[in-house]
Protein backbone atom coordinates (compact mmCIF):
# COMPACT_ATOMS: atom_id res chain seq x y z
CA UNK A 1 0.00 0.00 0.00
CA UNK A 2 1.16 3.54 -0.54
CA UNK A 3 2.24 6.10 1.68
CA UNK A 4 -0.77 8.16 -0.31
CA UNK A 5 -3.27 5.39 0.26
CA UNK A 6 -2.54 5.14 3.85
CA UNK A 7 -3.25 8.54 4.36
CA UNK A 8 -6.80 8.34 2.84
CA UNK A 9 -9.38 7.88 5.54
CA UNK A 10 -12.40 6.41 5.26
CA UNK A 11 -15.87 8.68 6.77
CA UNK A 12 -16.13 6.67 9.85
CA UNK A 13 -11.93 7.08 10.22
CA UNK A 14 -12.64 10.89 9.80
CA UNK A 15 -15.71 11.64 11.61
CA UNK A 16 -13.45 9.91 14.67
CA UNK A 17 -10.76 12.13 14.42
CA UNK A 18 -12.84 15.03 13.88
CA UNK A 19 -14.74 13.92 17.11
CA UNK A 20 -11.32 13.36 19.23
CA UNK A 21 -10.14 16.76 18.24
CA UNK A 22 -13.35 18.46 18.81
CA UNK A 23 -12.82 16.32 22.40
CA UNK A 24 -9.36 17.64 23.07
CA UNK A 25 -10.02 21.17 22.12
CA UNK A 26 -13.29 21.67 24.56
CA UNK A 27 -10.88 20.59 27.43
CA UNK A 28 -8.21 22.55 26.95
CA UNK A 29 -10.92 25.51 26.25
CA UNK A 30 -11.97 24.33 29.79
CA UNK A 31 -8.71 24.16 31.94
CA UNK A 32 -7.58 27.45 30.35
CA UNK A 33 -11.06 29.38 31.10
CA UNK A 34 -11.22 28.01 34.67
CA UNK A 35 -7.65 27.45 35.74
CA UNK A 36 -5.58 29.86 33.44
CA UNK A 37 -3.06 29.06 30.24
CA UNK A 38 -0.44 27.79 32.76
CA UNK A 39 -2.10 25.32 34.19
CA UNK A 40 -3.04 23.65 29.83
CA UNK A 41 -0.50 20.30 29.89
CA UNK A 42 -1.02 17.57 27.58
CA UNK A 43 -0.62 15.77 31.63
CA UNK A 44 -3.55 17.88 31.98
CA UNK A 45 -5.43 16.45 29.09
CA UNK A 46 -4.77 13.04 29.71
CA UNK A 47 -6.01 13.06 33.48
CA UNK A 48 -9.28 15.73 32.17
CA UNK A 49 -10.25 13.62 29.19
CA UNK A 50 -8.88 9.82 30.34
CA UNK A 51 -6.87 9.61 27.04
CA UNK A 52 -2.94 8.60 26.69
CA UNK A 53 -0.68 10.58 25.55
CA UNK A 54 -0.43 8.99 22.06
CA UNK A 55 -4.35 9.71 21.49
CA UNK A 56 -3.76 13.65 22.08
CA UNK A 57 -0.47 13.95 19.85
CA UNK A 58 -1.59 11.80 17.02
CA UNK A 59 -4.63 14.83 17.02
CA UNK A 60 -2.67 17.94 18.09
CA UNK A 61 1.11 17.62 17.14
CA UNK A 62 2.13 19.64 20.49
CA UNK A 63 1.11 21.99 23.28
CA UNK A 64 1.83 24.70 20.87
CA UNK A 65 -0.45 23.51 18.37
CA UNK A 66 -3.32 23.26 21.43
CA UNK A 67 -2.72 26.57 22.54
CA UNK A 68 -3.30 27.59 19.21
CA UNK A 69 -6.57 26.39 18.17
CA UNK A 70 -8.05 27.14 21.74
CA UNK A 71 -7.18 31.18 21.51
CA UNK A 72 -8.34 30.80 17.49
CA UNK A 73 -11.61 29.31 18.54
CA UNK A 74 -12.04 31.59 21.64
CA UNK A 75 -11.50 34.88 19.14
CA UNK A 76 -13.85 33.18 16.25
CA UNK A 77 -16.81 32.77 19.30
CA UNK A 78 -16.68 36.40 20.64
CA UNK A 79 -16.25 37.36 17.09
CA UNK A 80 -19.50 35.78 15.78
CA UNK A 81 -20.88 36.59 19.06
CA UNK A 82 -20.44 40.59 19.00
CA UNK A 83 -21.59 41.19 14.98
CA UNK A 84 -24.00 43.47 15.87
CA UNK A 85 -26.76 43.96 12.97
CA UNK A 86 -29.05 47.18 12.30
CA UNK A 87 -31.22 46.26 9.57
CA UNK A 88 -33.23 49.03 9.34
CA UNK A 89 -31.89 52.65 9.34
CA UNK A 90 -32.17 53.89 12.71
CA UNK A 91 -31.04 56.92 14.83
CA UNK A 92 -27.62 57.49 15.70
CA UNK A 93 -28.55 57.03 19.95
CA UNK A 94 -30.14 53.65 18.92
CA UNK A 95 -27.32 52.48 16.78
CA UNK A 96 -24.74 53.67 19.44
CA UNK A 97 -26.72 51.72 22.46
CA UNK A 98 -26.92 48.58 20.17
CA UNK A 99 -23.45 48.34 19.29
CA UNK A 100 -22.63 48.74 22.66
CA UNK A 101 -25.20 46.23 23.63
CA UNK A 102 -24.54 43.46 21.43
CA UNK A 103 -20.47 43.81 22.15
CA UNK A 104 -21.12 43.35 25.65
CA UNK A 105 -23.67 40.76 25.40
CA UNK A 106 -21.18 39.31 23.19
CA UNK A 107 -19.13 38.50 25.88
CA UNK A 108 -21.05 38.11 28.36
CA UNK A 109 -22.74 34.96 26.71
CA UNK A 110 -19.46 33.67 25.75
CA UNK A 111 -18.38 33.77 28.95
CA UNK A 112 -15.58 30.60 28.30
CA UNK A 113 -14.78 32.13 25.36
CA UNK A 114 -14.03 35.91 26.98
CA UNK A 115 -12.42 34.01 30.24
CA UNK A 116 -9.87 32.33 27.80
CA UNK A 117 -8.95 35.56 26.11
CA UNK A 118 -8.53 37.49 29.26
CA UNK A 119 -6.08 34.72 30.50
CA UNK A 120 -4.27 35.12 27.11
CA UNK A 121 -3.67 38.84 27.69
CA UNK A 122 -0.57 37.94 30.29
CA UNK A 123 0.92 36.46 27.10
CA UNK A 124 0.46 38.98 24.39
CA UNK A 125 4.06 40.52 25.00
CA UNK A 126 5.67 37.36 25.00
CA UNK A 127 3.58 35.87 21.93
CA UNK A 128 3.50 37.46 18.69
CA UNK A 129 0.56 34.96 17.92
CA UNK A 130 -1.46 35.95 20.47
CA UNK A 131 -0.77 39.97 19.85
CA UNK A 132 -2.17 39.62 16.48
CA UNK A 133 -5.05 37.49 17.44
CA UNK A 134 -5.92 40.15 20.40
CA UNK A 135 -5.08 42.98 18.34
CA UNK A 136 -7.16 42.21 15.11
CA UNK A 137 -10.28 41.20 17.07
CA UNK A 138 -10.25 45.18 19.19
CA UNK A 139 -9.41 45.91 15.52
CA UNK A 140 -12.25 44.99 13.71
CA UNK A 141 -14.55 46.64 17.04
CA UNK A 142 -12.75 49.60 16.20
CA UNK A 143 -13.47 49.67 12.63
CA UNK A 144 -17.12 48.71 13.39
CA UNK A 145 -17.32 51.84 16.15
CA UNK A 146 -16.09 54.31 13.54
CA UNK A 147 -19.05 53.69 11.29
CA UNK A 148 -20.94 55.22 13.86
CA UNK A 149 -19.41 58.13 13.10
CA UNK A 150 -20.25 58.29 9.27
CA UNK A 151 -23.97 57.43 10.41
CA UNK A 152 -23.51 60.95 12.35
CA UNK A 153 -21.76 62.76 9.48
CA UNK A 154 -25.19 61.84 7.49
CA UNK A 155 -27.80 62.59 9.84
CA UNK A 156 -26.73 65.45 11.38
CA UNK A 157 -23.81 67.18 8.87
CA UNK A 158 -21.32 67.30 11.43
CA UNK A 159 -19.43 65.23 14.02
CA UNK A 160 -16.64 66.02 16.71
CA UNK A 161 -15.66 62.46 16.71
CA UNK A 162 -12.44 61.32 15.75
CA UNK A 163 -11.76 57.61 13.64
CA UNK A 164 -9.48 55.47 15.31
CA UNK A 165 -9.98 57.73 18.67
CA UNK A 166 -13.47 56.57 19.14
CA UNK A 167 -13.24 53.14 18.08
CA UNK A 168 -10.88 52.91 20.71
CA UNK A 169 -13.12 54.14 23.23
CA UNK A 170 -15.54 52.13 22.32
CA UNK A 171 -13.54 49.05 23.05
CA UNK A 172 -12.46 50.09 26.21
CA UNK A 173 -15.93 51.06 27.06
CA UNK A 174 -17.34 47.43 26.30
CA UNK A 175 -13.67 45.67 28.05
CA UNK A 176 -14.46 47.82 30.79
CA UNK A 177 -18.74 46.94 31.19
CA UNK A 178 -17.64 43.20 30.70
CA UNK A 179 -14.89 42.80 33.15
CA UNK A 180 -16.40 44.75 35.73
CA UNK A 181 -19.72 42.58 35.37
CA UNK A 182 -17.76 39.25 35.74
CA UNK A 183 -15.86 40.52 39.06
CA UNK A 184 -19.26 42.01 40.39
CA UNK A 185 -22.24 39.99 39.14
CA UNK A 186 -24.49 43.41 41.28
CA UNK A 187 -23.38 45.47 38.75
CA UNK A 188 -26.72 46.96 36.81
CA UNK A 189 -25.59 46.35 33.27
CA UNK A 190 -28.37 47.77 31.52
CA UNK A 191 -28.26 50.92 33.26
CA UNK A 192 -24.36 51.20 32.78
CA UNK A 193 -24.83 50.91 28.61
CA UNK A 194 -27.64 53.37 29.24
CA UNK A 195 -24.90 55.77 30.90
CA UNK A 196 -21.96 54.72 28.55
CA UNK A 197 -24.58 55.28 24.85
CA UNK A 198 -25.22 59.01 26.64
CA UNK A 199 -21.98 60.15 27.04
CA UNK A 200 -20.67 58.28 23.70
CA UNK A 201 -23.64 59.75 21.81
CA UNK A 202 -22.86 63.28 22.77
CA UNK A 203 -19.06 62.86 20.73
CA UNK A 204 -21.04 61.59 17.33
CA UNK A 205 -23.33 65.14 17.49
Amino acid sequence: MTAAAKRVRTPAQASLRALRRAQILAAARSIVATLGLEALTVGALEQNLGFSRGVITYHFKDKDEIVAEVLASAVAEIDQGTRESLQRPVSVAVAVRAVLETKVRGFLSHREAGLILISFWSRAQASPTVKQASAGLYARYRKQSDRLIVLARAQHGRCRARPGAFGAVMVGVVIGLVLQSWFDPSLDVEAALDEAARMLTAHLE
